[in-house]
């Protein structure tokens, strides 16, 4: 049946298309902002609880209940990922509901999506071995970019960091993909791609991609590296894959499209070609939608290579 998107649900978002992992129900543990780093391209704003420490963020039932709620419905998704407007591994039931959803819905492959900065932790590497694929974040091999880049909490290190990703491996045999995101003239040189290689090859992850700005970051100085660089720098990386921004579709129904604009413009910016294509809505009808918001002055709007984006105004 179709995917029935409850405006009402607090923890998960979507389903929506993903390019990497078909049609995917987002679930976000974490109230925004709260990270481990605080990333200059970062879709989702400038962090505003800088911290490692892990503990219940939001409270686990409340989750399990909108899962159960959702999966009742008996929807068509191909992944349940962790990801959203933080960073997941903070949560510290993280694994308690990655088995949960293993043990009871074992017809739905389990992605997390994290920056990778606390697997030096052994605990942390635990939650995640039930996962059908773990995707980490390597930006930098170099403190002075991580540095730049990342601006992670003071008590993180890059060598431990790299260390945890190495143990991650060991212990974890699924899925285990990097991405890189890059950066116009801070990682993207001969010397830095150079260092990440290394380190990529010590991982030995079964996928890379390199990514780079697609849509607003937190610092609208931040530059995206330009197409033709990519398909070089991919090729270098081992034949990387780059993050298509091409065309993908979802039957996703919803009642109301207002309401889940919202939702989603909390944890990322989007257009009105994303609205349309995640709603299955004519384009045309999705941006009357983001600018009655925008005349609401419940949303700002940016123009980006890609078109124009709408993100939340709070």
């Amino acid at each position: 049946m179709k995917n029935k998107l409850n405006s009402g649900y607090r923890h998960i978002f979507g389903p929506i298309p993903s390019r990497r992992l078909g049609v995917s129900l987002g679930v976000d543990l974490l109230p925004a902002k709260i990270c481990t780093m605080d990333c200059i391209y970062c879709e989702c704003g400038k962090t505003k609880n800088l911290t490692i420490q892990r503990k219940e963020y939001v409270p686990v039932e409340n989750v399990r209940y909108e899962l159960k709620d959702f999966f009742s419905t008996d929807p068509v998704i191909d992944y349940v990922t962790f990801a959203g407007s933080g960073e997941p591994t903070l949560h510290s039931c993280l694994g308690g509901l990655i088995h949960f959803l293993k043990y009871n819905y074992p017809q739905y492959k389990v992605a997390v999506l994290t920056n990778g900065t606390l697997f030096y932790e052994p605990e942390v590497i635990k939650q995640v071995l039930d996962a059908d694929l773990v995707k980490v974040s390597l930006d930098a091999a170099s403190f002075e970019k991580f540095a730049q880049i990342n601006r992670p909490h003071q008590a993180l290190e890059l060598s431990k960091i790299i260390d945890g990703l190495i143990k991650l491996r060991k212990k974890y045999n699924k899925e285990l993909w990097i991405e890189v995101f890059l950066v116009k003239n801070l990682n993207d040189d001969k010397t830095e791609l150079k260092k990440i290689k290394d380190i990529i090859s010590l991982i030995k992850p079964e996928r890379t991609h390199i990514n780079t700005l697609d849509r607003p970051g937190t610092e609208s100085w931040v530059e995206a590296v330009e197409e033709s660089a990519l398909t070089d720098i991919a090729s270098y990386l081992n034949n990387a894959k780059t993050i298509k921004k091409g065309k993908i579709s979802c039957g996703t129904y919803v009642n109301e499209t207002e309401k889940f604009i919202m939702a989603t413009l909390k944890r990322r910016p989007i257009t009105a070609k994303d609205v349309s294509r995640i709603l299955n809505i004519n384009e045309n009808d999705a941006e009357i939608s983001l600018n009655a918001l925008f005349e609401k002055r419940q949303v700002d709007k940016k123009k980006m290579p890609r078109g124009i984006f709408y993100f939340n105004r709070n």
